[in-house]
């Protein structure tokens, strides 16, 4: 290579890492906000990533303001490394760019980059950071962008995908973050709507922060879409970092699956009507400091998370008795259902912790749609591929028995009672209302019809005989049941 040679490709390769330009890369270090290729060497192995597009920019030279920002890499970095051995596809947008906007020259780079992933079944992180289309850019970036979420959409559900979002996420990049698997935000400084405040405002007269719009919180706990919420870029990436190494089937383990589980007895009180914390029979049952709670704000009656039990990586779904009674909603329908297509896509197991007393009635419920997403919760238990154990903790009642009456193998404990309701709605529907000041005979044939029923349908053995179990496991075999049947199903 001649010297001028030399000198003009240093000249481009500092270009092209500079991003936007020092000042603006300044400005991210000054707000404690990593650049878009510090992101990517953050997480990726070192010397592994190989990037795609490096020199690819805009054309576009009407508008003055693109005539002026014609960057090299064109506002995304993309390509292919390895993150703890394992191959993944990443991209980052470069928010010192234009904003972190899509033109068409970064989609197509993106649009290569995930056909790709999905022939050769590699999973996608996505680092997010941008303003959506590039409007400045026409047509150009309706169509560029229509293309880039067709393919992020064609992945779903046949690729894992992980995204961050660490500021902006707005319009095309909120719908591709949508239609990831699993998401993460950055609290207080990262935000996902379709459509902004100053839009909004001009449009419905409305005035909304931009917090209340679409923040960390919010999504967290109103749309479920936020499944963790992270402290900054850093915790970003570990947590990024966690979630792909649940892509690895088996790991060694120290927590053998013999470890007995005697706690199950003093955490789950035999009352049916007391509440308990859930968290603490997830953390008995799988292995230890592996539990990895997703979404934990939103639909708090159903937790779900990945883990490792004897090694293998599973997902959980569990009953949270500590909130309404872990009866099933419009809410936890939702979240469960998108909990089991994530397991399928990722090739887990699934394992679920029953205690459930029913679907939550009401008009507001039917009107929310407990019907359709009650049928989706359904429907994704029997689209699994991937082998389902259920354990009964105590209660699996009515058409919320959904999440135990479509599993490979069905364990519970010996206080479990499987039924179609409880013995309180019976004698409602049997002998109606029980009456003010009922005389001793009405109060017997009640007691009569009560004992009767919970003889016939009150026990666990009830459920057994009947075929609906396979096997009743003490308290403290709970957790060696649960891995034999995993590992006679695997």
């Amino acid at each position: 290579m001649s010297d001028a040679a030399r000198e003009g490709h240093a000249e481009v390769e500092a270009r092209v890492e500079s991003g936007g330009g020092p000042a603006r890369m300044a400005r991210q270090a000054r707000l404690g906000r990593l650049s878009a290729r510090a992101r990517i060497s953050g997480l990726v192995d070192e010397g592994s990533f190989q990037e795609l597009g490096r020199y690819a920019r805009h054309d576009q030279r009407e508008s003055k303001r693109l005539a002026a920002n014609r960057h090299l890499g064109d506002g995304v970095v993309c390509g292919w490394a390895r993150v703890s051995g394992r191959r993944v596809a990443v991209y980052a947008h470069d928010v010192t760019i234009l904003r972190g906007s899509l033109g068409a020259a970064g989609a197509r780079k993106l649009c290569q980059l995930l056909e790709q992933a999905l022939a050769q079944r590699v999973p996608v992180v996505a680092l997010m950071d941008s303003d959506g289309a590039r409007i400045l850019e026409a047509m150009d970036a309706v169509e560029s962008n229509g293309t880039y979420l067709a393919r992020v959409a064609r992945l779903r559900r046949q690729v894992p995908q992980i995204t961050v979002a660490f500021g902006l996420c707005v319009g095309s990049a909120a719908y591709a973050a949508a239609l990831t698997d699993v998401v993460a935000m950055v609290e207080e400084r990262s935000f996902m709507f379709v459509t902004g405040p100053k839009i909004t405002e001009v449009a419905t007269r409305e005035k909304v922060e931009i917090e209340d719009l679409g923040g960390d919180a919010f999504h967290a706990r109103l749309t479920g879409q936020c499944h963790a919420r992270v402290a900054d870029d850093a915790a970003a990436l570990a947590w990024t970092a966690r979630m792909l190494a649940f892509l690895e089937p088996e790991v060694s383990s120290d927590d053998v699956a013999s470890r007995a589980t005697p706690e199950l007895a003093e955490l789950i009180p035999t009352d049916a009507r007391r509440a308990y914390d859930a968290r603490g029979v997830v953390e008995a049952v799988f292995d230890q400091g592996t539990v990895a709670e997703l979404a934990p704000e939103f639909a708090p009656n159903l937790l779900c998370g990945l883990a490792r039990l004897d090694g293998r990586a599973v997902a959980y779904l569990a009953s949270q008795p500590l909130k309404t009674s872990g009866v099933l909603d419009v809410d936890a329908s939702l979240k469960g259902s998108r909990h089991l297509r994530l397991a399928r896509c990722w090739g887990l197991p699934v394992v679920t912790l029953v205690d459930v007393p029913g679907y939550l009635p009401g008009r507001k419920q039917e009107a929310a749609g407990l019907l359709p997403h009650g049928a989706e919760l359904i429907a994704a238990y029997a689209e699994l591929t991937t082998p389902s154990v259920c354990l009964v903790l105590r209660k699996s009642y009515g058409g919320a028995s959904v999440m135990s009456f479509q599993a490979d193998v069905r364990l519970a404990l010996p206080d479990a009672v499987v039924a179609p309701t409880g013995v309180d709605a019976v004698l409602e529907m049997e002998l109606g209302p029980e009456p003010e000041g009922a005389s001793e005979e009405v109060l017997a044939a009640r007691a009569e019809l009560r004992a009767a029923w919970l003889e016939r349908n009150g026990t666990v053995w009830a459920a057994a005989e009947a075929g609906f179990l396979d096997q009743v496991v003490s308290p403290q075999d709970a957790r060696s049941a649960l891995a034999r049947a995993l590992r006679s199903l695997l």
